[in-house]
């Protein structure tokens, strides 16, 4: 059986422009990739929509964010699944929780990869990330959702929060990826989502930032063209300390 991935979005673009290169990375090397996606972005990360149909509804916008996650999670070869919650603000009650929970159990992926707790500029992200982190604990327990195939803890990984104010935010990122041979791929997915069209221009100096970041702490040994930052959250267990390696 195939590795499995399951990113936790709280809105329809927030996967794809954070980690879509190293999604696609895993995705080249095997495995499985699952997207699921709280809430469609409609009421505040939509502005072209708005500006282009002042007149139109919410449920409207919600279905041209849907097609454009769609489209993107399609290019790429990732199966998404949208539960289509409101936004801005988002709301996680334990309904909502256990709704996550039991598509944590039901995947049982091998990593979860999610938002970052410090986002106080934008509390949908730091809503998701709580209710991430809740489902994978209550996915954990025994017991917490009978009648499941239940106690399953995966690894976690965060990814950036909203830019340019990771300082702000204080994320912290501890890992880097290098996605420069998939940058390309990861554009032409970003460019799906047409009612943010600022998206590519900002996440293509996004990954150079990070790449010039990456290519310092590989001090001397390679140069990296575009990268993405990750933070672990669950600790490491292994043989050996992981260590940077560069061919």
């Amino acid at each position: 059986m195939n590795k499995r991935l399951m990113v936790i979005s709280g809105h329809g673009a927030d996967w794809c422009t954070r980690s879509a290169g190293t999604l696609i990375k895993f995705h080249d090397a095997g495995w499985d990739i699952r997207l699921l996606v709280l809430t469609m972005g409609a009421r505040g990360e939509s502005p072209e929509y708005w500006v282009k149909n002042p007149n139109s509804t919410v449920e409207a916008c919600k279905e041209t964010r849907r097609k454009e996650a769609q489209a993107a999670a399609d290019l790429l070869g990732f199966t998404i699944e949208f539960l289509d919650y409101n936004d801005y603000p988002l709301v996680m009650n334990e309904e909502r929780i256990r709704e996550v929970e039991l598509r944590v159990l039901d995947y049982r992926p091998d990593i979860v990869l999610t938002h970052s707790p410090g986002d106080p500029l934008n509390v949908d992200h730091e809503e998701t990330y709580k209710a991430a982190i809740r489902a994978v604990a209550g996915a954990s327990m025994i017991g917490a959702l009978p009648n499941t195939p239940n106690h399953f803890v995966p690894d976690v990984y965060l990814f950036e929060s909203s830019l340019p104010h990771s300082e702000f935010n204080e994320f912290r990122m501890d890992h880097y990826v290098d996605i420069s041979d998939v940058m390309d791929r990861k554009m032409a997915a970003v460019a799906c989502f047409e009612c943010q069209p600022i998206l590519p221009d900002y996440y293509t100096r996004c990954g150079q930032r990070r790449a010039e970041q990456a290519t310092n702490w590989l001090r001397g040994r390679g140069t990296v063209e575009y990268a993405e930052g990750f933070k672990r959250y669950t600790p490491y267990v292994g043989k050996l300390l992981p260590f940077t390696c560069w061919d």
